[in-house]
């Protein structure tokens, strides 16, 4: 849309170029004669105003439309999700944590998390968090950030979703933030599904 307003600004402004050139162009022609300069060139003069400010108009909705569907687009929830190993102590076994940093205008309100495949018609829904991180639902605005820690076992839970339901592919595995309007999801690389065993 800005490519299609930078080439209609073009446009206009070579279009002007171009009037003007030809006005002095007939004004040096026509300037023997004062009344015939005005009985040609004023006409001309007037339609050129008129296609001038007919093409400006035409400009200025452009720019209004270019502007609010950027503002539609804009004025959206966006989350950026991650996914990583986690160690509370060098005893305890490896943890999953996935986290939600929300990038959008509007706040975010996170409903659930989930792991999906495309070999899978079903989905693994998470419900185990860990106390000492977020808990569902929560609602992040610009800037915040949410660390959901996933009980111990979720690797095995893990596992057998992708021998089960997913034909046994971990290709294309991802982890999903489901917000109110929006789903926001990850790459789960397969090494996950190894995690303490």
């Amino acid at each position: 849309m800005f490519k299609l307003l930078r080439w209609a600004f073009l446009i206009v402004v070579l279009a002007t170029v171009i009037g003007l050139a030809f006005l002095l162009g007939l004004s040096f022609g026509l300037g023997n004669s004062h009344g015939k300069f005005i009985s040609e060139a004023v006409p001309v003069l007037s339609m050129l105003g008129g296609w001038v400010s007919g093409i400006g108009a035409l400009a200025a909705v452009l720019t209004t439309l270019w502007l609010a569907d950027k503002q539609r687009r804009e004025d959206v929830e966006s989350l950026r999700v991650t996914i990583n190993m986690s160690l509370i102590h060098p005893d305890k076994p490896f943890f999953i944590t996935v986290q939600a940093v929300a990038d959008g205008k509007r706040p975010a309100t996170i409903r659930g998390i989930t792991f999906a495949s495309p070999y899978a018609s079903s989905a693994l829904h998470v419900t185990g968090f860990m106390a000492f991180g977020n808990q569902l639902p929560i609602q992040l605005s610009y800037g915040e950030k949410a660390d959901f820690h996933l009980d111990y076992g979720i690797e095995r839970q893990l596992r057998n979703f992708v021998d089960e339901h997913c034909k046994g592919k971990s290709v294309g595995l991802k982890v999903v933030i489901s917000t109110n309007l929006n789903s926001f999801s990850t790459k789960v690389d397969r090494h996950y599904l190894s995690l303490n065993s």
